[in-house]
């Protein structure tokens, strides 16, 4: 044939021997290789294309010489397929092909020939390039019932189809219909079935051929085929790889193989063949691809298809095709939630681990290994499964692996997540160093917003746990937190996932510090303001400011940075949303700890949605504990107080403490918060009254009487209420006093419940029938207690002082208090805190109304409480309720003889001079001191000490500088008269000026029956001295003493007094022209008419008329 190229018979002839020859044996088709036997066959048919029989026989030889009819080794065929292109003998067949359209044969041989040669890679693009794969689709189209045409051509389209520009080249030429055709034209060949399945499987690699073969009606003709033969082990496997590659990412053709009843013969493949490597790897790849979709999932499920995957990864371990796709399918399978039961009551999780585990080196096995693992552990049972089978560990493995594998990091960070909603998982994945790879996937790709999402996911879940917050902080996994946070701004996932976790780390105290350090506390609030409208953002953004809030530089961080508006927004904006409002209502009650933030809270309206909040949802307990809770630090600050009011805030905390009796948070927090808003509000405290206020402070006090915290704000409520008069009369009324010694008595030692107790008990005894029922409560028992049980507890001892202060105003509350040993304490209190202004004056107070009893006076004595009083006022110059009370305590106490004596062995006299001088414009100190003086001055020795001490000017400074005021007339009257006994006071008084003061006060109060007495009196004493008739005289004073008696006949000590100054007036001549000349013999002569029983009367008016009458 070589040696006579052009001779047509000898080439005829010798192509149908080496047909003939090549056909008998594989050592004949060696032989004629080695004397390159397949070159001149191709030659011929170059050399005679128009020679038919030359084409045919030369067609059946290279189809031998190709691997056709015996040789069926790939790798024979590959060779074969080399040395034909390299003769050029590609194009050679192609040609024949198309020169010979109407030749069954030559069109059957040559299809065979690509067919072989195909297999070869670079063949198949040699195929596409001399434009082969036209005549394929045209024999196939042109002989539609010829079954060898269509079996040569859907094998040649299967090899010719794996290469991906022939899938696009096969599609433009209509290629993918005649196969189709082919399947439905002749459903019992099995050849054209597995062949169709095989060639529709490879080009179903490409996208759109996908779509097309779905167009032309070609899944059905698979399924038929995998139906028709269910035996067939090959038309099963590429049923199941052709129904895989067409159902990949392609939601469409997922559903219309669902709806050819589609997934019901790849199940049957594989379990009829469950030893069948191939059809088992399909088969999981099938189901994988079609699980995409919702419906077929579910489909999977109730086909009993989620059992062989499971059977196939278990009888295949080793096989990692299989174990990858079978991860693949479970994954998705497993979006489901009955299917992720379904898979764990099969034990199918087993099988993901042991795979995970059998291949650490397999990238595609790990990352659908956790893409399962994660999908399955929404489950909570499967969470304890995958723990229990000991499958956290390789996930954790995995990322840990292949720290640049992103598909990896995602699925791990996703499956750590899931997992992570098991408190013993989030335990286990803490021991197994599972937080760190989390952290590190964060930081290595910070540009994948996948993995952010569930790496912030996955440590917010984590933070639950005490121990993973500290472990967080410690990997440094905050910050990728918040870069994540920063990075993703629009990501409202990211968003929300972040602020979750940073509000779960930041409930440990040095995670809430790293996050202000980080910079962490303003993403969240630009989250919030970004994303007004997503309530999970806005949720767990108000979550995470209200726990990072605790720390108070953080407090002041929020409001630097704007952060508190958002959290009012966010409660406006979801008004009914009982989450949002609950943690908005903690967040602002936790930022209000800082003073400043309160005042911003009210500036930025934000009172208000926490009170609308309460009436919006009057039954949640959390909402109700948190929103008193919140206005109880709210205020704290006056105006918000007034603002609180205003926008009708008291009532629902008042609902709040009626409506939930037996909870003792809200009754807490309640009593607490009534006691802010009324501590220095008047109208607060009537407009508690009026909301019926008072009554649920008691009712909490008396339900929990163990509670020491609700006594104590429930006592200093109270205290802070009953500053209002009418208050005080409802505590009583209410039966609230009683709770309030109760709770003294039933917690001696907590010194809170004492001093709010004593505090308490002071305001409201300011009303006279609230000391009677105190007493008769045995209140006053626990205040002498409290402050004997603390006495270095000046709080105690200053309210304690006072309250008894205010409860002796009651006579026999005075008696009680001496009877119980309780004016000991008070002198206690006072020498112990010297230098405590409010206890000395509180002390002074007490001792003071106290000592209207005569018995209590010299109790004080010989409990050594004068020298106290003393010390105070010394210590003390410029108090001047100090001075006041002091005055007036050494003024009661001045009326036993012998505490006279004692208060000037005591240098007590000065004092109240001084303090006389020090206040000439305090008419109480004035009148205190000119009482006190008056009863000082009923000593001999103490009317010198009070000249000495130069006391008698400040009472005369006193009367003149008060002429109206009644008492220090009457005081100061009487002082001069005890005064003026003494010889040197006497003439000490009219150099002084003090003689025109009395007569002035008797001339401005003619009708007081007090001054008159004590005026004449004085004037009495005074005129005993010689100098001083006469200047009483000049200075009109008989004219007073005489108006007096007349004004008063029936007053027997005006009578007396009047008589015994007239008597001593007239020992001057003058006077007595003047006495005379005033109609002054008049009076006498009636008093002693009217008194002729009064020795006195009848005494002085005789030696008055003798006086009179020898003029």
């Amino acid at each position: 044939m070589n040696k006579f190229p052009n001779n047509e018979i000898i080439q005829e002839n010798g192509c149908f021997i080496l047909q003939k020859f090549a056909k008998e044996n594989e050592e004949n088709q060696i032989e004629i290789k080695k004397f390159n036997g397949i070159e001149p066959l191709i030659n011929v048919m170059n050399n005679f294309p128009n020679n038919e029989d030359i084409q045919i026989k030369a067609s059946e030889a290279l189809l031998i010489f190709s691997g056709g009819l015996k040789t069926e080794e790939i790798e024979n065929r590959k060779l074969q397929g080399i040395e034909i292109s390299k003769l050029n003998g590609i194009k050679t067949i192609i040609n024949t092909i198309n020169n010979y359209p109407n030749n069954q044969i030559i069109q059957e041989k040559s299809i065979s020939i690509l067919t072989n040669i195909a297999i070869n890679s670079e063949n198949k693009i040699e195929i596409r390039n001399l434009k082969g794969i036209e005549p394929i689709i045209k024999s196939m189209n042109n002989f539609p019932n010829n079954e060898d045409i269509q079996e040569k051509g859907c094998g040649a389209l299967i090899n010719i189809a794996v290469d991906n520009e022939n899938n696009i080249e096969i599609r433009n030429l209509k290629g993918i219909e005649p196969i189709i055709k082919s399947m439905n034209n002749f459903p019992n060949n099995e050849d054209i079935q597995y062949k169709g399945c095989g060639a529709l499987w490879n080009i179903a690699a490409d996208n759109e051929n996908k779509i097309e073969i779905r167009n032309l009606k070609g899944i059905e003709p698979i399924i038929k085929s995998m139906n028709n033969f269910p035996n067939n082990q090959v038309i099963q496997e590429k049923g199941c790889g052709a129904l895989s590659n067409i159902a990949a990412f392609n939601n469409e053709n997922q559903i219309e193989i669902r709806n050819l009843k589609g997934i019901e013969p790849i199940i049957k493949a594989m379990n009829n063949f469950p030893n069948n490597e191939d059809i088992q790897k399909q088969g999981c790849w099938a189901l994988n691809n079609l699980s995409f979709n919702k419906e077929n999932r579910i489909e999977i499920r109730n086909l009993k298809g989620i059992e062989p995957i499971i059977k196939s990864m278990n009888n295949f371990p080793n096989n990692e095709d299989i174990q990858y796709r079978g991860c693949g399918a479970l994954g998705f399978i497993a979006i489901d939630n009955e299917n992720k039961i379904e898979i764990r009551n099969l034990k199918g999780i087993e099988p993901i681990i042991k795979s995970m585990n059998n291949f650490p080196n397999n990238q595609d096995i790990q990352k659908q290994g956790c893409r399962a693992l994660s999908n399955i552990a929404v489950d909570n049972e499967n969470r304890i499964e995958i723990r229990n089978l000991k499958g956290i560990e390789p996930i954790i493995k995995s990322m840990n692996n292949f720290p640049n594998n992103q598909d990896i990091q995602k699925q791990g960070c996703w499956a750590l997540n899931n997992l992570s909603f098991n408190e013993e998982n989030q335990i286990e994945i803490r021991n197994l160093k599972g937080i760190e790879p989390i952290i590190k996937s964060m930081n290595n790709f910070p540009n994948n917003e996948d993995i952010q999402k569930q790496g912030c996911w996955a440590l917010n879940n984590l933070s639950f746990n005490e121990e993973n917050r500290i472990e967080i902080r410690n990997l440094k996994g905050i910050e990728p937190i918040i870069k994540s946070m920063n990075n993703f701004p629009n990501n409202e996932d990211i968003q929300y996932r972040g602020c979750g976790a940073l509000g779960f780390i930041a409930i440990d105290n040095e995670n809430k510090i790293e996050i202000r350090n980080l910079k962490g506390i303003e993403p969240i609030i630009k989250s919030m303001n970004n994303f007004p409208n997503n309530e999970d953002i806005q949720k767990y953004g108000c979550w995470a400011l209200l726990n990072i809030a605790v720390d108070n530089e953080n407090n002041i961080e929020i409001r630097n940075l704007k952060g508190i508006e958002p959290i009012i927004k966010a409660m406006n904006n979801f008004p009914n949303n009982e989450n949002i409002q609950y943690k908005g209502c903690r967040a602002l009650k936790n930022i209000a700890v800082d003073n400043e933030n309160n005042i911003e809270i009210r500036n930025l309206k934000g009172i208000e949605p926490i009170i609308k909040s309460m009436n919006n949802f009057p039954n949640n307990q959390d909402i109700q504990y948190k929103g008193c809770r919140a206005l109880k630090n709210i205020a704290v600050d006056n105006e918000n107080q007034i603002e609180i009011r205003n926008l009708k805030g008291i009532e629902p905390i008042i609902k709040s403490m009626n409506n939930f009796p037996n909870n003792q948070d809200i009754q807490k927090q309640g009593c607490w918060a009534l006691k802010n808003i009324a501590a220095f509000n008047n109208e607060n405290k009537i407009e508690i009254r009026n909301l019926k206020g008072i009554e649920p402070i008691i009712k909490s006090m008396n339900n929990f009487p163990n509670n020491q915290d609700i006594q104590k704000q429930g006592c200093w409520a109270l205290l802070n209420i009953a500053a209002d008069n009418e208050n005080k009369i409802e505590i009583r009324n209410l039966k609230g006093i009683e709770p309030i010694i109760k709770s003294m008595n039933n917690f001696p030692n907590n010194q809170d419940i004492q001093k709010q107790g004593c505090w308490a008990l002071l305001n409201i005894a300011a009303d006279n029938e609230n000391q009677i029922e105190i007493r008769n409560l045995k209140g006053i028992e626990p205040i002498i207690k409290a402050m004997n049980n603390f006495p270095n507890n000046q709080d105690i001892q200053k309210y304690g002082c006072g309250a008894l202060s205010n409860i002796a105003v009651d006579k026999e509350n005075e008696i009680e208090i001496r009877n119980l040993k309780g004016i000991e304490p008070i002198i206690k209190s006072m020498n112990n805190f010297p230098n405590n202004q409010d206890i000395q004056y509180k002390g002074c107070w007490a001792l003071n109304n106290l000592s209207f009893n005569k018995e209590n006076q010299i109790e004080i004595r010989n409990l050594k409480g004068i020298e106290p009083i003393i010390k105070a006022m010394n210590n003390f110059p410029n108090n001047q309720d100090i001075q006041k009370y002091g005055c007036w305590a050494l003024s009661n106490i001045a009326v036993d003889k012998e505490n006279e004596i004692e208060i000037r062995n005591l240098k007590g006299i000065e004092p109240i001079i001084k303090s006389m001088n020090n206040f000439p414009n305090n008419q109480d100190i004035q009148y205190k001191g000119c009482w006190a003086l008056n009863n000082l001055s009923f000593n001999k020795e103490n009317k010198i000490e009070i000249r000495n001490l130069k006391g008698i000017e400040p009472i005369i400074k006193s009367m003149n500088n008060f002429p109206n005021n009644q008492d220090i007339q009457k005081y100061g009257c009487g002082a001069l008269l005890n005064i003026a006994i003494d010889e040197e006071n006497k003439i000490e008084i009219r150099n002084l000026k003090g003689i025109e003061p009395i007569i002035k006060s008797m001339d401005n109060f003619p009708n007081n029956k007090d001054i008159q007495e004590k005026g004449c009196w004085a004037l009495s004493n005074i005129a005993v001295n010689k100098e001083n008739k006469i200047e009483i005289r000049n200075l009109k004073g008989i004219e007073p003493i005489i108006k007096s008696m007349n004004n008063f006949p029936n007053n027997q000590d005006i009578q007396k007094q009047g008589c015994w100054a007239l008597n001593n007036l007239s020992f001057n001549e003058e006077n007595k022209i003047e006495i005379r000349n005033l109609k002054g013999i008049e009076p006498i002569i009636k008093s002693m008419n009217n008194f002729p029983n009064n020795q006195d009367i009848q005494e002085k008016g005789k030696w008055a008329l003798e006086k009179l009458q020898n003029n």
